[in-house]
């Protein structure tokens, strides 16, 4: 009998001891060594040219030696272009969905490795991005972010602060700038006055000022150092009808309107960040069915398409739209993407960016749109494109050589089997 219960006892302890084992977690991958080189690939330095057989070695995270190429390896044919930038982005509350995370991915997924935050809606995610990320908690792109929108009375967004006179906005500029935001992003109902204030905060604390022209300014008197979606371009002063009516404005817009706007452009250094691909998403809803399964739409969860973006059971203005508000803004998709190639050929900077959680605006995938819609429908081509999301929005961006491949750039790459 004890030789039974002994037999037992051991079988009962093997058989827990390879339950206790099936239920652990495997050992973690070793981490591998830093750097890495990838030898006769060609750069390409979007806008400015592109050397054919170079080694780009890496080291600690920077570029530390780009030359012509002594051999091959699996990389050799190849195309080396800087990772790409998104200059609009919106990350989704921080809610514990993971929605953070996801977002954070899919940019990766699609070669985006740094993003201008404009503003989170609740001021739970766009910490969370600038302090996770570099924390190694999860991958995700670099992130530039404006903290709060500085806003008048009223406003849509919790995320906000409320100035109404130059005093208090000088106050709120000194206190993103206090909190290490990167930006300032002004809002709609902004007073003129206010706006000078936060003009007088931004240029002495060294912070650019981005957004959508207030209505109670015109876009030059706004002089915004980069305007957002184009908001304010083709409205009149005081217009302030809300979207998409407010769009109408874009049905009068004429060759006029587009020099004035070109020569305010140029003169006050105004940058554009024009966003084309919520329009283009925005009219494409006529055949909702056909949207919601489109391939970069099902990388999300399906609640976004089936809820969160549905027509019917979704976001409040999304409801009840017809073929009027489809129509306008396939008028002003039109008319706005010809005035950005005129401001492209006159030399106006256009940076390229997507205004993620508007409805069907991918992460990454969208950056890719909005680089075919400036190339084909903005006119500007496959290398001024790729500049827009690459050399030319890193001049603007607080880290010296951000945007480019050369020695003491950051060692961000995506590599192409084709040109």
């Amino acid at each position: 009998m004890r030789r039974l219960l002994l037999t037992l006892v051991l079988v009962l302890a093997a058989v827990g001891f390879f339950l206790w084992r099936s239920m652990m977690p495997p050992s973690p991958l070793a981490v591998p060594p830093q750097g890495a080189t990838f030898e006769s690939v060609t750069v390409v330095q979007p806008g400015e040219g592109r050397f054919a057989k170079q080694r780009v070695v890496i080291e600690g995270g920077r570029i530390a030696e780009m030359a012509p190429a002594s051999g091959t390896d699996e990389f050799a044919g190849l195309y080396a272009l800087p990772g790409l930038i998104d200059m609009h982005v919106h990350f989704p509350p921080d809610t514990g969905l993971r929605q953070v995370e996801i977002f954070s991915f899919l940019f990766l997924m699609h070669g985006v490795t740094t993003v201008r935050d404009a503003a989170d809606v609740d001021g739970t995610s766009s910490q969370t991005v600038r302090t996770a990320v570099p924390e190694g908690r999860f991958p995700g792109p670099r992130s530039f972010a404006c903290g709060p929108l500085v806003e008048g009375a009223g406003g849509l967004w919790p995320n906000t602060v409320h100035v109404l006179d130059a005093a208090s906005a000088e106050a709120a500029v000194a206190e993103i700038a206090g909190d290490g935001w990167d930006c300032v992003k002004v809002y709609n109902t902004l007073p003129a006055e206010a706006l000078v204030g936060v003009h007088a905060a931004a240029d002495r604390l060294g912070l650019p000022v981005i957004g959508h022209v207030p209505t109670a300014t015109s876009f030059e008197e706004a002089r915004l150092d980069d305007t957002q979606h184009l908001v304010g371009v083709a409205r009149a002063k005081g217009d302030t009808r809300d979207f998409p009516a407010i769009l109408s404005g874009w049905r009068t817009f004429g060759p006029a309107d587009m020099a004035r706007v070109i020569e305010a452009s140029l003169r006050l250094g105004i940058a554009h960040t024009p966003t084309f691909v919520t329009l283009e998403r925005g009219f494409a809803y006529r055949d909702y069915a056909a949207l919601r399964e489109s391939a970069d739409v099902k990388l999300l969860p399906p609640y976004y398409r089936d809820i969160i973006w549905s027509p019917t059971e979704g976001m409040p203005f999304l409801r009840g739209q017809g073929e009027t508000e489809f129509q306008l803004k396939e008028d002003a998709y039109l008319v706005a993407t010809q005035l950005v190639g005129e401001m492209h050929r006159a030399g106006v900077t256009i940076h390229a960016g997507t205004d993620t959680q508007i409805p069907y605006i991918v992460p990454g995938a969208a950056l890719h749109r909005e680089l075919r819609i400036l190339s084909d429908a903005a006119g500007l081509g496959p290398e001024a494109a790729l500049a827009s999301a690459t050399t030319v929005p890193g001049r603007s961006l607080a880290l010296e050589k951000v945007g480019r491949i050369e020695p003491g750039a950051p060692a961000d790459l995506v590599l192409f089997r084709e040109d």
